[in-house]
């Protein structure tokens, strides 16, 4: 299909310069000295240009390629480090954090110490009067029992006082029982 390409342009440049449509001066021949170099040097020196364009991008890409890895390498190795001291300084900082933790809960602690104190002595006493309630309730429940007893024995014995009083126990009883009632 070249060939016929270039049958046809070469017939019809001799046809356009025999009829006077093509006119040679200077820009012309120089133009055609250029066009038929290049076809020259398409033809034949093609294959040698295109084997040292491709052992020169081959060579281009080799090179590339090394640089590549070699920057690739270098980033690698130093995102490592980075990444090894970031976590080295986390966990630093949270022993650091989990130290000073510890000491303001021990300086708290310290402070409140006396507050603490407070809360126990505190709390003992509310048990104390909480034991204190519940004997002076079992104390009431009694001595009602007592005064109501007191006075069904009282109308029933007809003034039998000796039966009532036996005991020192009932005495006092009968005593405090009196006073509580003043």
């Amino acid at each position: 299909m070249v060939e016929i390409n270039v049958i046809l342009s070469i017939f019809f440049f001799c046809l356009f310069s025999f009829f006077d449509i093509i006119i040679f001066n200077e820009e012309i021949l120089l133009t055609l000295c250029f066009l038929s170099f290049l076809f020259y040097c398409f033809n034949t020196l093609s294959d040698s240009i295109a084997i040292s364009f491709e052992t020169r991008a081959l060579k281009f890409e080799q090179e590339l390629l090394l640089t590549f890895a070699g920057s690739n390498d270098a980033l690698t190795t130093e995102f490592n480090t980075n990444n090894r001291l970031q976590t080295t300084f986390l966990t630093s900082s949270i022993v650091i954090s989990l130290f000073f933790h510890s000491v303001s809960g021990v300086l708290m602690f310290f402070e409140s110490a006396s507050s603490f104190l407070y809360y126990n002595i505190s709390l003992i006493k509310l048990t104390e009067l909480v034991l204190l309630n519940n004997n002076f309730v079992i104390f009431f429940q009694k001595s009602c029992v007592v005064q109501l007893l007191y006075s069904l024995i009282l109308k029933k014995s007809n003034n039998d006082l000796t039966f009532l009083v036996s005991n020192k126990k009932q005495n006092k009883k009968l005593t405090q029982l009196k006073y509580l009632s003043i």
